[in-house]
């Protein structure tokens, strides 16, 4: 930070900055008894991101400064405004190129994966989410700046570079001259030198089929962990359809296939929501079989969260007796084969970059993308290691 202010640990600082999640209730709970707690302390807090754009009033009331997601570069005028006894509150601006902004550029000792944002917004028009109120309309970061901040992390030590945006997917359909799509990206992305991985972040189907085969081809760089996330979200055709999600439940399946058909090793994320109103029984056994078909290998489970303003919110609702079970009953699916799936690794050998440092010993990614835990090692070097156990959620290896 600038201006004569300066970064400190939670301890120490006298503002806190909270960048908010608005996708379920939950969060949202969880965000503003953080805030209070925080205000209690006499701490001013200054919230920003999504949540403020569904639930401005109590937004408002458990912070000091409210800022929309376009007006993060508002920070330092919120702090000096607070210093003076105001409160400012902007929820609305015109879109930034938020790949200017200025990022962490020293990895933490104990971490060295940097997160960058490519666009916010996106394409979709999803009946359930709250994120596009506060993101809207899709805005591409600008290239050059995108590669620039990507270079300068490398630079600085950062080993595995995270590309996220709400899809990355429509990075560039924007634009009037459709020549800067993700692909294209990725491949200046590869381009620049230094021992690193990328990781790629969600990419819905509707869209990622009309880049799929490009993507497919730039993955094959040793640059790219062997990682897709392709969020499902229903296994019925007509619950996809109320969701207005753009796409059929086949499209995923087709998408996993070709993955998998060119990485079968590769690892395959999505998410699942259960408990959607339009989701009869019926429907929910359509998502099992999905699961049980496409066999992914992260899957996250989200109960259906009612969102003010959002389309499904005058929907009747699920008890959430319902919900949760419907959750536990896929959890189980998948914990069990993916269990059996990670025992095929056992006594294999596996390239590894150490990525985080943890309270238990280290966290690994094989050059696929797999989660490895180890008991010792050293953050950001590679190690040539041996699956000598297993969890269903990920290996445990030693040199």
């Amino acid at each position: 930070m600038s201006n004569g202010f300066k970064e400190s640990q939670e301890k120490g600082a006298d503002f806190i900055i909270i960048n908010t999640c608005a996708v379920v209730e939950k969060t949202q709970r969880k965000i503003l008894k953080q805030a209070n707690e925080f205000k209690k302390t006499g701490k001013k807090i200054i919230l920003t991101g999504c949540l403020p754009a569904v639930v401005q009033t109590e937004c408002e009331a458990s912070a000091d400064a409210v800022l929309g997601a376009q007006n993060v570069g508002l920070v330092i005028k919120a702090i000096k405004e607070i210093q003076k006894g105001n409160k400012l509150v902007v929820l609305k601006g015109k879109e930034i190129n938020k790949a200017k902004l200025l990022k962490q550029t020293r990895p933490d000792p104990k971490n060295v994966v940097a997160i960058t944002a490519i666009a916010e917004g996106c394409l979709g028009d999803c009946s359930y989410c709250a994120t596009k109120l506060a993101r809207k309309k899709l805005n591409s970061f600008g290239t050059k700046d995108i590669l620039k901040e990507i270079k300068l992390k490398i630079e600085s030590g950062f080993k595995e570079i995270q590309l996220t945006s709400q899809d990355l997917a429509v990075f560039g359909f924007d634009k009037k001259q459709r020549k800067l799509l993700l692909p294209e990206l990725l491949g200046g992305i590869a381009a620049l030198p230094g021992d690193f991985k990328i990781k790629l972040g969600m990419m819905n189907p509707t869209h990622a089929k009309i880049i799929f085969k490009d993507l497919l081809e730039i993955m094959e760089s040793d640059k790219f962990y062997k990682f897709l996330h392709i969020p499902a979200q229903s296994g019925s055709d007509a619950v996809l359809k109320k969701m207005k999600r753009g796409n059929r439940a086949a499209d995923f399946i087709v998408l996993a296939e070709k993955f998998r058909k060119i990485f079968p090793s590769g690892v395959l994320a999505t998410d699942i929501i259960v408990g959607h109103p339009a989701e009869t029984e019926e429907d929910f056994q359509k998502t099992v079989e999905l699961i049980k078909k496409a066999r992914p290998d992260v899957l996250h489970v989200f109960k259906f969260s009612k969102r003010k303003g959002t389309a499904d919110y005058a929907l009747k609702d699920y008890p959430d007796r319902i919900k949760k079970e419907r959750s536990r009953i896929l959890n189980n699916i998948f914990k069990d084969y993916n269990l059996k799936r990670n025992k095929e690794f056992l006594k294999t050998k596996q390239r590894a970059l150490i990525v985080k440092k943890n309270e238990d010993g280290y966290l690994g990614r094989t050059l696929d993308g797999r989660a490895v835990a180890i008991s010792k090692g050293k953050i950001g070097e590679y190690k040539e290691l041996k699956i000598i156990g297993y969890k269903w959620n990920y290996l445990i290896g030693e040199e």
